[in-house]
């Protein structure tokens, strides 16, 4: 498993290996997927039209197998397609539960605080303030772009999600009306599945 110093490693990872990226946002623990078999076939789908040389982003939910969350859903893709990396990204202090064997590679980041540990984003003076994970996929996309490669590409959406998923769709969606859906370098492509909650 390779550990990653800083966003700038990942990119030029994913630069150096001309690597696809891609996310999947979905029910966490505290509301979980109602029917498994329904996610694993969701999944499978999602993985049988990933090319080689894609890499998805994942935040270190725990992947609850008989309580399938999120977690699970990167746990199953896994299994299903070896191939495809998987970088977790999570807040350090995280770092003490270590990391499942499904990863490929490791970021723990400091840039959080307790009142937006997890994510998501608010608008203060008409200004987008980001925080935590969401701060982190959203500075690697752009520093992908930056850079002159491709950001990411694709975002899937597991059901509708917690409030964090839902603000992180939304940012996507606000990304994409300053694109062109031509310019794959900027664009994020979404796909949003009726997955029900458990709760």
């Amino acid at each position: 498993m390779k550990t990653f110093n800083s966003l700038y490693d990942i990119a030029n990872y994913i630069k150096s290996e001309k690597y696809f990226l891609k996310m999947m946002f979905g029910y966490g623990d505290k509301k979980q997927f109602k029917n498994r078999k329904e996610l694993e076939e969701t999944v499978e789908s999602i993985a049988s039209r990933q090319p080689k040389g894609t890499i998805f982003i994942y935040f270190g939910d725990v992947p609850k197998r008989n309580e399938p969350d999120v977690g699970y859903a990167y746990e199953y893709l896994a299994k299903l397609r070896p191939d495809i990396k998987i970088i977790m990204i999570q807040i350090k202090e995280m770092e003490k539960y270590g990391v499942p064997k499904f990863v490929d590679g490791v970021y723990f980041h400091n840039d959080y605080d307790e009142q937006h540990k997890w994510g998501g984003f608010e608008i203060i003076n008409g200004k987008i303030k980001v925080y935590s994970n969401t701060k982190q996929w959203l500075k690697l996309h752009l520093l992908l772009i930056k850079m002159g490669y491709t950001g990411i590409t694709q975002v899937f959406l597991l059901g509708g999600t917690g409030k964090i998923s839902q603000q992180e769709m939304d940012l996507v969606k606000k990304l994409n009306i300053h694109e062109d859906k031509n310019d794959k370098k900027n664009y994020i492509d979404y796909t949003k599945y009726d997955l029900e909650s458990r709760y």
